[in-house]
């Protein structure tokens, strides 16, 4: 089944089980070795939907596995999508602000406080590194042609994972107090907070000098994991400037651009050559 609606009404996932036939993954009479490919996926969905995140990201490796092509790519979006509802069950109710306008769709630290309201942002980013993954993978195979929503959310996506890579590496070498002594979840929450008096938080990161980006992460490995995000990032944006999503214009797509420049330049020092998708 191709699905093509963005990946902000996917994650509401009422939206796509409205259109599908119910599967009844419990039933003894199931056997997921002779289920076909477009089963899997309606039975992966169904799966995320009663909460059983095991079995849907089971199903949709399957699927990933034993197929190619858009098939293939939905796969990798509905495992993501997976990743995403194990990262937080809150990942619903910023829908509603990202559309409305309420929440910025360009600031990933408000977001991510928004959806991590249990304090897991260990949790959290760890499952948005395995999500970026899979938007990744279904954004290479489908290329140009995909979801003005698929691409919004990969940059999303990438966005939070860099941010917590980028948060750890500075947790973890800002040694001060009290944040020796500080949980990691409690110190990603004040790296994250805007307002806050922690020294290296997120709305730092684009100045030249004092940012933590600059002190901790440029010139350690996790620069080179951190880059990768932001090249993903940049490079769903670029797909998606010719024909951005409704409410949004390519000045907005290019604003966003230019913030993921400055991460790079001036938080992380890259200056030329960067790996420009």
């Amino acid at each position: 089944m191709k699905r093509s609606l963005p990946l902000l009404f996917i994650l509401m996932q009422v939206l796509f089980l409205g259109s599908c036939t119910p599967i009844n993954i419990f039933s003894p009479f199931v056997d997921p070795s002779r289920m076909g490919n477009e089963a899997k996926m309606e039975a992966g969905y169904n799966a995320i939907e009663s909460g059983n995140y095991d079995s849907a990201l089971q199903y949709f490796s399957d699927v990933i596995a034993g197929s190619s092509g858009g098939l293939q790519a939905d796969a990798y979006i509905g495992r993501g999508s997976t990743h995403l509802n194990i990262a937080s069950p809150e990942i619903g109710s910023v829908v509603g602000s990202l559309i409305s306008g309420s929440l910025s769709v360009d600031n990933p630290s408000a977001i991510i406080q928004q959806v991590v309201q249990d304090g897991d942002f260990t949790g959290f980013f760890d499952e948005a590194r395995l999500a970026a993954d899979d938007f990744n993978a279904a954004v290479g195979i489908i290329g140009a042609g995909a979801d003005p929503g698929i691409l919004l959310e990969t940059y999303q996506v990438n966005m939070m994972a860099a941010t917590g890579v980028g948060a750890l590496r500075i947790a973890t070498g800002y040694n001060v107090p009290p944040w020796d002594t500080a949980p990691l979840d409690d110190e990603y929450n004040a790296i994250l907070d805007e307002l806050g008096a922690y020294p290296y938080n997120i709305s730092t990161w684009d100045n030249a000098v004092g940012n933590g980006l600059a002190a901790y992460v440029d010139g350690a490995p996790e620069e080179t994991e951190m880059l990768s995000y932001l090249s993903a990032a940049f490079g769903a944006l670029e797909l998606l400037r010719p024909a951005p999503p409704a409410g949004m214009s390519e000045a907005d797509v290019l604003d966003m651009e230019n913030n993921i420049i400055e991460w790079v330049q001036s938080g992380l020092g890259v200056l030329t050559p960067w790996p420009w998708p």
